[in-house]
């Protein structure tokens, strides 16, 4: 449990970096692309709500996914 707590703070602070402390690297590498690309293009104020549910859904994805050996 405390190292899926620590993997969703990671993700938190950076999308993908909990998928990475968990082994997933490919899986880390897609979900900093496109968490921060959607940050990066749809910052207006009408879209924000895509990218802050998608880095959600990283940070839950971090939290539930098993650590990889």
């Amino acid at each position: 449990m405390g190292k899926s707590i620590l993997a969703s703070a990671l993700s938190l602070f950076i999308p993908g970096l909990g998928q990475l402390y968990k082994g997933y690297f490919i899986q880390a590498a897609i979900w900093f692309l496109i968490v921060s690309g959607t940050y990066a293009t749809m910052t207006w104020l009408l879209f924000l709500p895509i990218p802050i549910g998608l880095h959600l859904l990283c940070i839950l994805q971090a939290f539930f996914m098993p650590r990889n050996s």
